[in-house]
């Protein structure tokens, strides 16, 4: 979808005839009809609704079915369900909410392209809107007449959120994580300092770029997913998130019925691959670290075992370490999971930090596959049994694994059912998203608390960190984002920064 300022709306610029709307709903909701104003979204209203007492009774008995709920999901980039596991999951609640029936609408700030096009064909509304454009922003939420707003990551809420708080205040705010990126700032840094793996699984609670920022975020929204139970007792015991305002969110997985007998076995499988995308610095890292230290080891043991590696985006420095003498072969884009994972007896992922879940060891124990990782790889899904081994840090440690589960059939057979087991134990795609609909649902209901409509009302009546949060001294990046606006296009577009809804005002 083009800009939406180049439109046409009764001869007036789309852009401004939503301002000009948005401002008349701020002064007289009722008389403008507008969706998106303070209080209950539902209670439509127009000029024609407003008659005499018995009319108005005998009008509701044929009262209309109210519309169906909408959900606006706002991110930089279009989800690749293709390349990253992240763009996986965020398909899968794309779904879901179609499925639920919700309108679903998908704003992305980068231009469309096959990805965005994919979207388009699955039934989703989609809007380019480029960064810090108030007005074309706008354009989208009116298009969507969201009842909730999920952030993809932070950086997403801090540049869309104030957004849709001031020009449709109704809606729902919820982030959704993917994962803690602070947890995984920590963890880098503490890898690039030559802290052992070890160390840096332990590095949560320490002070680390982007904690604040991350937080701050959490705390503004209404819900927050949240991928890993790990980063949920993180975030609720060290950094003080009230558990009312996140959700459980990991992957949402259906297994085949034959899953078990479908993929092959021990015998017809040889050699070991990994897979993530390139734009990921832990799947860099770990490709890295896995080519200079660890597959040398296993080349060892195994001399006529073959490492292949698969990822999106593959750098020419990743690219620069296809070695086929030693047995290390840089595939690059797998398109598809089966064809990088089916052939290959163990799935080894040295990742020596991050943060989540990792998709790959979710998306290779549904194929059958046993993985080798380490305590990072492995958070937020460990068990007494376990779909492979988890447990080593080092280089030499994770090599003797990797040979081990190998070469040991019995071992390897009883990590892949355990495996199965995992992902219908933790991932089991009814139960999470019921999860995720209910808690987003819940929102809607009708308070017990005197003075509010719904528990979204109520939830922000005793919010008050994320209050203070709006305050207008700890909006930086809202500001930034209206400087970019007036440097770059001579003016600002979009709901005024003056103007407060009801939230500030009443505290609600």
């Amino acid at each position: 979808m083009r800009a939406a300022a180049c439109l046409l709306h009764g001869g007036t610029p789309l852009a401004v005839s939503i301002r000009q709307s948005l401002g008349a709903a701020r002064r007289n909701p009722v008389a403008a009809g507008w969706p998106c104003v303070r209080g209950r979204r539902r209670a439509w209203t127009s000029a024609s609704s407003s008659s005499s007492s018995s009319s108005s009774t005998t009008a509701s008995a044929h009262a209309s079915p109210a519309p169906p709920r909408s959900v606006m999901f706002v991110s930089f980039l279009w989800p690749e369900a293709s390349s990253s596991a992240a763009g996986v999951r965020t398909g899968s609640l794309l779904r879901a909410f179609q499925r639920w029936g919700w309108r679903v609408h998908f704003v992305a700030c980068a231009r469309p392209n096959e990805h965005e096009s994919i979207l388009a064909a699955s039934g989703v509304a989609t809007h380019h809107v480029p960064p810090n454009r108030g007005a074309e922003f706008e354009a989208a939420l009116a298009a969507a007449n969201p009842d909730a707003v999920i952030f993809d990551r932070f950086m997403a809420e801090e540049a869309f959120s104030f957004r849709v708080r001031a020009a449709c205040p109704g809606a729902a705010r919820i982030l959704d994580m993917q994962d803690l990126h602070s947890l995984r700032y920590a963890r880098q840094d503490a890898v690039k300092a030559g802290v052992d793996a070890s160390t840096a699984r332990r590095k949560a609670a320490k002070r680390n770029r982007g904690l604040a920022r991350e937080l701050a975020s959490v705390h503004r929204c209404d819900l927050t997913m949240v991928c890993s139970p790990t980063e949920t007792r993180l975030m609720r015991d060290v950094f003080g998130v009230p558990a009312r305002k996140m959700i459980p969110a990991s992957f949402f997985c259906d297994l085949p019925e034959d899953a078990r007998t479908a993929a092959p076995g021990f015998e017809p499988r040889h050699g070991f691959a990994t897979i993530g995308t390139f734009h990921h610095p832990p799947n860099v890292d770990s490709a890295r670290w896995l080519a200079a230290e660890v597959w040398p080891l296993i080349r060892r043991e195994l001399p006529t075992a073959t490492m292949r590696v698969y990822g999106a985006y593959p750098t020419a420095a990743i690219e620069s370490l296809h070695a086929p003498k030693d047995g290390f072969l840089v595939e690059g884009f797998a398109p598809t999971v089966g064809g990088a994972m089916d052939d290959a007896r163990v799935l080894l992922a040295p990742l020596r930090f991050g943060a989540g879940i990792k998709g790959k060891i979710v998306d290779a124990w549904m194929r059958g596959l046993p993985a080798v990782t380490t305590p990072v790889g492995a958070e937020g899904m460990t068990a007494a049994a376990w779909g492979g081994r988890w447990a080593s840090t080092t280089a030499a440690d994770i090599a003797r694994d990797a040979v081990e589960l190998h070469e040991d059939r019995t071992a390897w057979e009883r990590a892949r059912a355990t495996g199965f087991e995992l992902v219908e134990a933790l991932f089991p795609a009814e139960r999470n998203l019921g999860a995720v609909r209910d808690a987003i649902e819940g929102l809607f209901g009708a308070s017990e608390r005197e003075g509010c409509d719904t528990a979204l009302e109520e939830l922000r009546r005793e919010d008050f960190t994320g209050a203070a949060l709006w305050h207008h001294s700890v909006r930086s990046t809202e500001y930034f984002s209206r400087w970019i606006e007036m440097k770059e296009t001579g003016g600002e577009s979009g709901t005024p920064a003056a103007v407060e809804s009801e939230e500030e005002e009443g505290g609600t």
